[in-house]
């Protein structure tokens, strides 16, 4: 496996330390979603089915012809859009009562609640009167309407059944009665105001043409008026032209009814003003009647008669009551002569219209002048243009006015919505699997974030994977020791799972190099040449052990009979003298800042009182950079004597973060050892630490990680314990 991959085994473990957040996550958000199910108010789902008549439904007209389907698709979706809009909703809400219902009208907030028990009225009115702004506005009624537009928009479902005709309006609420009654009181509105949206067009149409019927009857009477006047005018030359008895006949029969229409209706005026001015004998004898002059006679008589007779006697009463009577006769009998006379007019118009007709059809059979047919073609053709659209006009009048009466949806209620008996929200057991798998899903995902960026370092599996490098071993933690003395163990106690990890570490350090050189990669100096190699021992931060595992490392080393020099170029914060209580004469940072010459001056190590190490103090702490002299010549010359001398240079070397020093010193190393504090240093710090020194190792430089105090496990095949314990010894002393 390549170092940058990650297999199933690595999951694993990364899970199982991370059991404790993994399992946290998963019991919080479980705990969330049985908090929202115990809080959740049931809710009612009910479905009303409605099939819509995409071709629209005529019943005047049952032959119609069917859309495409295209069209018919457009219909049906067009229809959904309907039911979604806010007129319908309104409508529905006033239909449904929905401002008094308790779930969708108006309603007092929990704000509003906690203020009235308080007895401050609403807190946020409060607060901004506490602040110094006014008050809030009301709400209008608009904004009620609104609100409850809203809500009922937010409840409704509707959408159409696949490629059917269908259209499903499913309603939600609290009540399930209440769903099923909203539901159907929907679509009973839809359906309405869809038979009212087509009668108002069927009349909207209707009083359109009824305007226009008054211009078609002008254009006709006009056109009539003018074929007569054309006929009337030339009658003398169409009966010459024509030769037709006939035509003068027909001629002389006009001329007689309209003298008998004319004298008619000057008998009926002049009848009519008599009877005004009541000049009954005047009106009789205009009128002809026998029956009316003899009573306008007995008028005459009473007349006389109550002028004779005394005022308020009895005979004048008698004689005005009688005098009434015979006004009230005469006045019904003039109204029913004069209805009489109206009919007689009518039926001789209808005569005029019919003898006027067949002496058009006559016209049109006899051999006229060629200019009298052209005329005579050009108006019977207007006459006949104007006649036709008059007539269709009333047809079309009259077809509208049955359609406004005769007007069906063009959807049906196929199935009416009925109170569910069981709630669809909120669905406890997909609830429940969906915040599971999203607990578990949150808690891998906070268990990867704090294996790889968050948490502090905690297995060498999880230091390999985040430095992309070897992790030989993991150092434990000594409990009851001071710090000062942890790398005393390595000699004191060397049967130890302590001495033992360093061990390993010494162990993968000299076969990294071997298989360098193996590889023939250039640059690898030969332990077997006694060319010394180089091992720096960094740290992202202060307090890492970086110090202590130096002094353990040398003293394994030294322990193997390797010549060994350990140098401390901390030369900001040095530390190896105190842990080993050993002070030289001259100190590295004598050495490098001296001005003499290299030559005159010697640089004496110290021998470490447990062991053959050898180890160069820094001398003292600097409080000036130090970067110019771990990059100088004089360390690149104590480096190049020290290989020469000694089997195993090690360099104790700065914090990487904080001191830019240790980008100097590595160039030097042959393996570089990367230690990290046990559940100490956060990822994402080892991760800049190693950025960085990556930048400045050369490719055959060997790189390895040291997980440092890790504390002890209880797993039967730890490395501390179960059954290894019997090969180590905690303590010789």
């Amino acid at each position: 496996m390549q170092s940058s991959e990650l297999d199933i085994r690595d999951l694993i473990d990364i899970f199982n330390r991370q059991r404790r957040l993994i399992i946290l996550a998963v019991a919080i958000t479980l705990s969330l979603a049985v908090v929202y199910l115990a809080m959740a108010t049931p809710l009612y789902r009910a479905t009303a089915l409605i099939s819509i008549d995409a071709a629209g439904q005529n019943l005047l007209d049952n032959g119609a012809e069917v859309s495409q389907s295209a069209v018919l698709n457009s219909r049906v979706d067009g229809e959904v859009e309907i039911l979604k809009s806010a007129a319908l909703q309104l409508a529905v809400a006033e239909s449904a009562n929905l401002i008094s219902d308790p779930e969708f009208g108006p309603s007092v907030g929990l704000s509003e609640k906690i203020g009235t028990a308080l007895g401050i009225g609403n807190p946020i009115d409060a607060v901004r009167k506490l602040l110094g702004l006014p008050a809030r506005e009301a709400p209008s009624g608009d904004d009620y309407v609104k609100r409850i537009i809203n809500k009922l928009s937010a409840a409704a479902d509707v959408r159409r059944r696949g490629l059917t005709y269908l259209i499903s309006v499913t309603i939600e609420s609290e009540s399930p009665v209440r769903a099923a009654e909203i539901a159907n009181s929907y679509v009973a509105t839809y359906i309405d105001r869809q038979v009212q949206t087509k009668t108002d067009a069927a009349i909207g149409s209707r009083d359109v043409l009824r305007r226009q019927i008054d211009t078609a009857r002008q254009a006709l009477t006009a056109s009539e008026d003018k074929l007569n006047r054309f006929i009337d005018d030339n009658l003398d030359r169409i009966e010459k032209d024509s030769g037709d008895p006939a035509v003068g006949r027909m001629r002389r029969q006009l001329e007689a009814l309209r003298t008998e229409r004319t004298d008619t209706i000057a008998a009926l005026t002049a009848a009519e003003q008599a009877q005004n001015s009541a000049d009954w004998m005047s009106a009789a004898s205009r009128l002809g009647d026998e029956a009316l002059t003899e009573l306008a006679r007995q008028r005459e008589a009473l007349e006389k008669g109550l002028a004779q007779a005394s005022q308020g006697s009895t005979q004048a009463i008698e004689l005005s009551a009688a005098l009434a009577r015979i006004d009230e006769g005469m006045s019904a009998r003039v109204s029913g002569l004069r209805n009489s006379i109206d009919t007689e007019l009518q039926t001789m118009s209808q005569n005029e219209s019919n003898i006027r007709d067949q002496l058009r059809q006559t016209l049109t059979q006899s051999e006229l002048s060629s200019e009298l047919v052209t005329d005579l073609f050009n108006l019977q053709q207007s006459a006949s243009a104007a006649r036709n659209q008059y007539q269709l006009l009333i047809d079309r009048v009259q077809n509208f006015e049955a359609l406004a009466n005769l007007q069906v949806a063009d959807a049906r209620v196929v199935s009416e919505a009925l109170p569910p008996i069981s709630a669809s929200s909120p669905q406890t057991r997909l609830i429940l699997a969906l915040a599971f798998v999203a607990a578990l899903g949150i808690g891998l995902g906070l268990a990867l974030l704090n294996e790889y960026y968050v948490g502090g370092v905690t297995s060498p599996v999880q230091l390999r994977n985040i430095l992309q490098a070897p992790v030989p071993t993991a150092i434990p933690a000594m409990s009851g020791e001071k710090e000062t003395t942890i790398a005393d163990e390595v000699v004191k106690s060397p049967m130890s799972p302590y001495a033992e990890g360093f061990r390993k570490l010494r162990s993968a350090i000299d076969i990294g190099i071997r298989r360098a050189e193996e590889d023939n990669q250039p640059g690898v100096d030969r332990i077997a040449d006694q060319k010394g190699q180089v091992v720096l021992i960094c740290s992202a931060l202060p307090g890492e052990g970086k110090s202590t595992s130096a002094i353990a490392l040398a003293r394994t080393y030294a322990q193997a009979g390797q010549r060994t020099l350990l140098i401390d170029c901390d030369l900001r914060r040095p530390s190896l003298a105190n842990y080993v209580h050993v002070e030289g004469s001259i100190g590295l940072l004598q050495y490098l800042t001296s001005t003499e010459d290299p030559e005159n001056l010697v640089i004496e190590p110290v021998v470490d009182p447990l062991s053959s190490l050898l180890i160069i103090p820094a001398g003292g702490r600097s409080n000036q950079p130090t970067d110019q002299l771990v990059n100088g010549a004089r360390f690149r010359s104590l480096v190049r004597v020290a290989r020469q001398s000694f089997d195993v240079i090690v360099l104790d070397s700065p914090p990487i973060l904080p001191v830019v020093d240790t980008r100097y010193l590595a160039p030097h190393a042959n393996a570089v050892v990367h230690v990290v504090r046990f559940a100490n240093t956060t990822q994402g710090e080892v991760r800049e630490a190693t950025s960085q020194l990556q930048e400045v190792l050369s490719k055959n430089t060997v790189y390895l990680g040291l997980l440092s105090r890790q504390v002890a496990t209880s797993r039967k095949r730890g490395y501390y314990s179960g059954d290894y314990h019997g090969y180590y010894v905690t303590d010789e002393r």
